[in-house]
């Protein structure tokens, strides 16, 4: 990237929002060039422009970084927070609070999706739940075999987070098996088996004509 684009995004981290005076002020450039460069920016999403009312004469345009802006150039630690949460809950509360926890998260992550997915036939109900893996961040393809069918998953939007703890998949299989309302098996996994996809098999009777 372009040392002034660069410097572009720092000024807007560290004032939240600025305009093209105060962009051309602060990096010591002149409008003109700095409009350019704010152009190119917004071109790539990673600068979003709004008009502000002032007290007296026309409006005025600021800038802010955009959350692409944000997750691409200022890094987050979620992962290790993520990691240090399911850490403490196992060393303060014991391994079947986090089992717990573990459940309640699918619950609360089933219960948002499950308008979606009620009065379905199982079919139905597999392919809708295909379609949320894919919305979530996924990469995901259904399967129909002989058994039942198999949801491939080959992009974990918590792999790095799953790397070090199972209970991330695990919420998945649950979150899945909430879904469909049937027991589902989750192999292999990429963090425990290092497969390039996770498969959740899920069998073909329908539970609701057990």
């Amino acid at each position: 990237m372009h040392a002034t684009r660069r410097a572009i995004l720092d000024v807007l981290k560290r004032r939240g929002s600025a305009s093209l005076k105060e962009l051309a002020n602060d990096l010591g450039r002149v409008p003109v060039t700095v409009r350019a460069h704010v152009q190119a920016l917004e071109s790539d999403a990673l600068v979003a422009s709004s008009d502000v009312r002032g007290q007296r004469g026309r409006p005025y345009r600021v800038y802010t970084l955009t959350l692409r802006a944000e997750e691409r150039f200022f890094p987050k630690q979620y992962d290790d927070l993520a990691l240090q949460l399911l850490s403490g809950i196992a060393q303060m509360e014991g391994k079947e609070a986090l089992q717990l926890l573990v459940d309640r998260v699918a619950e609360n992550m089933a219960a948002a999706q499950r308008p979606r997915v009620e009065g379905m036939p199982i079919e139905q109900r597999v392919a809708e739940v295909t379609r949320i893996i894919e919305e979530t961040g996924g990469v995901a393809e259904l399967t129909e075999t002989d058994e039942g069918y198999v949801v491939q998953e080959y992009n974990c939007p918590y792999l790095s987070v799953s790397r070090q703890s199972v209970h991330v998949c695990e919420i998945d299989r649950r979150l899945v098996s909430k879904l469909v309302g049937a027991p589902v098996e989750l192999s292999p996994s990429r963090l425990r088996d290092g497969a390039p996809s996770c498969a959740f098999t899920i069998p073909a009777r329908d539970p609701s004509l057990s």
